[in-house]
């Protein structure tokens, strides 16, 4: 129970709370020879404390799909509790070594793409205001310069919002690759653990 403490306190505070006090009635409710047989069936704590957060993400996304509300909070959660499920998954030192090279190599790929596409948004927004300023100020001296002045500054405008909308895009598409990858994992564990019962 001591190490299963240790791997699941990562968790937040509720569903930890909740898992250990599980755990707790899971092994008060047998004797020495059963509880033995427990162990047995849930493996090492670790692989336990990795299965429980598999099911409690699986739990979580379907419990989110059923209300379908926007909560940012549960949505954060459930984001943490995937992260922590996929570093809860017992493989190889090697191979995870390598898989958290990829992993990192691929996410440093994505966030620089998403902060070049906020500056190239803000870039491109600074430089239409200016377009629209000098077009307006301009209407005095050319009506056709002003309005072609005009005309790019709002286009600026417009495709910076544009790129602005893309990039929330690309953040919240990264966060349901996250989960995915997540519940990919738990799939295959669970086939794993199945094979080796």
């Amino acid at each position: 129970m001591a190490k299963l403490k240790k791997y699941l306190r990562k968790l937040p505070k509720q569903d930890y709370e909740d898992a250990i006090e599980y755990f707790n009635e899971y092994f008060s409710d047998t004797d020495e020879a059963g509880q033995q047989k427990l162990m047995e069936e849930l493996g090492t704590p670790k692989e336990a404390a990795a299965d429980l957060m598999y099911n409690l993400l699986d739990r979580k996304i379907q419990e989110q799909d059923t209300t379908n509300e926007d909560n940012k909070k549960n949505k954060k959660g459930i984001t943490l509790l995937a992260v922590l499920a996929i570093l809860s998954t017992p493989v190889t030192v090697p191979l995870f070594i390598a898989m958290l090279a990829v992993l990192l190599a691929v996410a440093i790929c994505v966030v620089c793409v998403i902060i070049s596409d906020f500056i190239a948004a803000l870039s491109v927004l600074l430089i239409g205001g200016k377009l629209l300023l000098r077009g307006l100020v301009s209407f005095p001296y050319s009506l056709s310069g002003a309005l072609m002045i005009t005309g790019c500054g709002l286009l600026g405008i417009g495709c910076s919002l544009l790129l602005y909308i893309l990039g929330i895009y690309l953040c919240k598409w990264m966060g349901i690759l996250l989960v995915k990858l997540a519940q990919c994992l738990a799939r295959k564990r669970g086939k794993n653990h199945e094979k080796n019962k």
